[in-house]
C-alpha cells in the first residue's frame, strides 16, 4: 500500500526525543509562548449518541476547536509510525470492512470485546508511552498527555483517541498477538473489537482465558457477553461484515433491513413534501448503502438511484439568492489564547 511507502520507525517520529517546550511548540506549530497557555484551552463537551444494535447510549466527550487542533497535528506525526499488519483501527486507509476481509479464509473465529475500554485506559500509561517510548523529557511528556486525555483517561471523541489508546496499551496488545500466534491464530485489532481465527480447530476456551489474564494484568477485562465462538459451518459477524462459511464476506441482515426500512421512511417524506427530513434522512441512507456496497458493491443499485432522484427534487422558491463562495483560511500556526481573567 501507498500508506505503508511513508511510514516511518518509531525513533523517526519529530516528537521523539523532544526534550524542550519549545522545541515541542514548533513541532506542533504552536505560535512560539503559547504552550503556557494549554492548561486554558484543554475544553470539552459532552453529548450521548445511541449505541450501535443497542437501546443505551453512549457518551462522546469531543474537544473544543483549539484542543482539537494541536490533537490534529499530533496525529498526523504519529499516523506515519510503523504498526504492525494486524492492528486495524486508526490506519489510514482500512476500515472495518478490512478487519472482516483478514479472517475470510478462516473456519474457526473467536471474538472478543474489551469491556468499556476508553473509560478503563488510565493517563499513566499515555503519559509511560511519551516518557519510556517516544523519549521525550517529563515536562514535555507531561504536556503531551495533557493534551490527549481528560479526567485521567482518553476521551472519546478526540482524533488521537484510537491511536494513543493503541500506542499506551501496545505491550499488552503485543501480548495478545503472541498468544494467538502460540495457537496458529490470526489476530486484528480494531479499536476493542478483538478477532482470532484460523484454518483448523483451535482451543477456543483456553485461548479465552489466557487474554483475560493479559488484559487483566493491564487493568482491564473482556465484555463476557461478547466473547463467541463460531464454528466452521456458521456464518461469522465480524465487526459489521459476515464471513460465510464459503469464505466470502456478505452484507449482514441488520444493515440491509436499516437500508429497506430507510428507503420506505424517504418514500412517505416524499409523499408528504417535506423536502428538509427527506434531505436528511437520504444522507444518513446513501451513507448506509455506501457501507453495504464496500462490502458487495453490487448491493442496492435501485435504491441509491431512487434516493438521489427524491433527494434532487427540490422545492419551488422564491427570491432565490446563492450563497458566496466560501473562502478558506490560510493555513498558519495554532494560536493559543491567553486565559481570561475577572
Amino acid at each position: 500500500m501507498k500508506a505503508n511507502k511513508q511510514k516511518y520507525p518509531l525513533d523517526q517520529c519529530a516528537l521523539y526525543k523532544c526534550r524542550s517546550r519549545k522545541k515541542l511548540e514548533s513541532i506542533l506549530a504552536i505560535e512560539q509562548g503559547d504552550l503556557r497557555n494549554i492548561q486554558s484551552a484543554i475544553k470539552y463537551s459532552s453529548f450521548e449518541i445511541d449505541k450501535k444494535d443497542s437501546s443505551e447510549k453512549r457518551t462522546i466527550t469531543a474537544p473544543k476547536r483549539t484542543i482539537k487542533a494541536v490533537q490534529a497535528r499530533i496525529l498526523t506525526l504519529i499516523q506515519r509510525i510503523e504498526r504492525p499488519e494486524w492492528l486495524i483501527s486508526g490506519e489510514k486507509g482500512k476500515c472495518y470492512i478490512d478487519n472482516g476481509k483478514a479472517h475470510i479464509g478462516s473456519a474457526y473465529v473467536l471474538t472478543m470485546d474489551i469491556k468499556k475500554f476508553y473509560d478503563n485506559c488510565r493517563r499513566e500509561y499515555v503519559y509511560r508511552f511519551f516518557l519510556d517510548k517516544m523519549q521525550t523529557a517529563p515536562d514535555v511528556a507531561k504536556i503531551l498527555t495533557d493534551i490527549v486525555t481528560y479526567k485521567g483517561g482518553i476521551p472519546t471523541g478526540c482524533p488521537t483517541s484510537q491511536l494513543i489508546a493503541y500506542y499506551a496499551y501496545e505491550d499488552m496488545f503485543k501480548q495478545i498477538q503472541a498468544c494467538a500466534e502460540s495457537y496458529g491464530c490470526i489476530f486484528t485489532l480494531y479499536v476493542d473489537d478483538m478477532t482470532f481465527s484460523s484454518k483448523d480447530p483451535f482451543p477456543q476456551e483456553k485461548l479465552s482465558r489466557e487474554i483475560d489474564i493479559i488484559l487483566r494484568r493491564y487493568g482491564h477485562k473482556p465484555k463476557y457477553k461478547k466473547v463467541v465462538f463460531f464454528a466452521k459451518e456458521k456464518p461469522k459477524p465480524i465487526t459489521g461484515t459476515i464471513v460465510t462459511s464459503d469464505h466470502e464476506l456478505e452484507v449482514p441482515n441488520r444493515l440491509q433491513e436499516k437500508i429497506y426500512n430507510g428507503f420506505q421512511g424517504i418514500k412517505q417524506l416524499s409523499e408528504q413534501n417535506d423536502f428538509k427530513q427527506i434531505d436528511h434522512a437520504a444522507q444518513i441512507l446513501l451513507g448506509q448503502v455506501q457501507a453495504a456496497k464496500s462490502i458487495d458493491n453490487k448491493k442496492f443499485p435501485e435504491i441509491e438511484r431512487l434516493t438521489k432522484e427524491i433527494r434532487n427534487i427540490q422545492e419551488p422558491q422564491r427570491d432565490f439568492k446563492p450563497k458566496p463562495p466560501h473562502r478558506r483560511k490560510a493555513k498558519g500556526k495554532i494560536h493559543i489564547p491567553k486565559p481570561r481573567t475577572n
